[in-house]
């Protein structure tokens, strides 16, 4: 981890901020985290946090988002401009630029926050708890998207097995950090989720994640770790509390390009300024762009086969720069600018996925009150015209319309992973549940500055 860790310093130094990214307005940038003196500036430094994720390579504003999908079933790369492509047709090596930006991103976002939650424990204001909460809650985030990335995913019988290297303080230059066990790993994305929620605010904060949203996060965290109780029951205080309710299906397909919708408990907002531009989300799923993001002919005839549920016609036939191809329309761009648009962290809809799939693992597979049909009916009604409720579902009901609500927002490939199931890539064939594919390699530069502390996954 030298290296990241030097790299990291030296973006310590420079927190960047905008004086409020929820106005919109550019502002300075805090030359070391000693210049944090003030409740605003601990504002500005935590806006800084936010900001990178929305315009980094490797971001939630850009391919990251994407990786779930284009490593599963659904989606593929259309075009030979090669971008985004080498995930779609698994070639990502230890030495691939991607592999790198993914770890680069996300361990330097970390950096920045742990060096402005540093500096915050010397500040006092209204909004001071609030925002350590939101800290917190974040590096949970991170942590657990790079487990994602870079390590298997946990199951009672492998929690031994090497998890990733955890970023909780400011390092010293000459740190080498070894990867945590996966136990150790999700033990302290839980344990910063549970700092964060009795510090979090409740009320809607546009582009800042509050307490609806780590427990949204908490909840998909215990559903990956099988933790199903648990997560059943975060689900169900955010179903019956928080303030967000379930797109309808009239306002469906005008959600995408509008900012803090009814369901969208945290997206990152992204401005005609600070985004990914061309390795945004946007000018991936397009064919005005790289058309790397395009429907699968199998998906296709899943989605034609469903004419009366309002999410297929969230896909369109577009031909430009000949890369002809079915694309989804989540992320067309504010005010015709392809880049802008905000990445969904978590919807409301995705939490009653959860609840369905926490209630069903719980033994709970009806439609009374509770039960795994019944969080499915309640979707389902909002989604599919004159829809019949059904008694009972089953896992793959479950995974199917996760693939039908989240598609291009960052899960299908790993949701059929964590539940021991293959997907079936359209290049690389069946990629079951405990292939090495299913894991990223650590880029090789950083496996040489350890030493050999840093212990590469296997097959790589």
């Amino acid at each position: 981890m030298k290296k990241i860790y030097l790299l990291s310093l030296v973006f310590s130094l420079f927190v960047a901020s905008c004086s409020d990214i929820l106005e919109k307005v550019p502002g300075t940038s805090l030359p070391t985290e000693e210049a944090i003196t003030s409740e605003k500036d601990l504002i500005n430094a935590v806006n800084g946090v936010y900001s990178y994720q929305a315009t980094a390579v490797g971001s939630y504003a850009g391919e990251f988002t994407l990786f779930a999908d284009l490593r599963g079933s659904d989606f593929q790369s259309i075009s030979a401009t090669n971008h985004a492509g080498p995930i779609y047709h698994y070639q990502l090596t230890k030495n691939d630029g991607l592999v790198y930006n993914f770890y680069e991103t996300f361990y330097l976002s970390l950096a920045r926050l742990n060096s402005v939650l540093e500096a915050s424990e010397n500040i006092t204001g209204e909004n001071v708890d609030n925002l350590k909460g939101e800290l917190y809650a974040l590096r949970a985030l991170y942590h657990f998207d790079l487990a994602r990335l870079f390590a298997k995913n946990p199951s009672p019988a492998n929690l031994s097995a090497l998890g990733i290297v955890l970023s909780d303080k400011v390092f010293e230059t000459s740190y080498i950090g070894e990867r945590a066990t996966l136990q150790a790993t999700y033990d302290f994305i839980l344990s910063d989720l549970n700092k964060a929620l009795p510090l979090l605010s409740k009320s809607k904060n546009q582009g800042h994640i509050n307490y609806w949203a780590a427990l949204g996060i908490r909840a998909r965290a215990y559903l990956y770790l099988e933790k199903n109780a648990e997560a059943l029951a975060d689900c169900k205080e955010i179903i019956a509390s928080s303030p967000y309710k379930l797109y309808t299906r009239d306002e469906y397909l005008g959600v995408w390009l509008k900012e803090g919708t009814n369901e969208s408990m945290f997206e990152l907002l992204t401005t005609s300024i600070y985004n990914a531009q061309r390795n945004s989300i946007g000018y991936f799923t397009h064919a005005e762009g790289y058309g790397e993001c395009a429907a699968t002919e199998s998906f296709k005839e899943i989605l034609d086969a469903r004419p009366t549920d309002i999410r297929t016609q969230l896909f369109e036939e577009e031909t430009e720069n000949k890369y002809n191809g079915y694309y989804p329309q989540k992320y067309n761009g504010r005010d015709g600018q392809i880049y802008v648009n905000n990445p969904k962290i978590i919807r409301l809809s995705e939490v009653y996925l959860i609840a369905a799939e926490a209630a069903l693992k719980t033994g709970n597979a009806g439609s009374a009150a509770g039960g795994a049909a019944y969080y499915m009916n309640l979707l389902r009604k909002n989604r599919i015209e004159n829809y019949v409720d059904v008694a009972t579902v089953t896992l793959d009901d479950i995974l199917m319309e996760r693939r039908l609500e989240l598609f291009t927002e960052g899960h299908t490939a790993w949701d059929y992973w964590r539940n021991g199931k293959s997907v079936n890539n359209k290049y690389a064939g069946v990629i079951d549940a405990n292939d090495n594919q299913t894991v990223l390699p650590i880029p090789q530069t950083e496996i040489e500055v350890s030493a050999g502390k840093l212990v590469q996954n296997t097959g790589y």
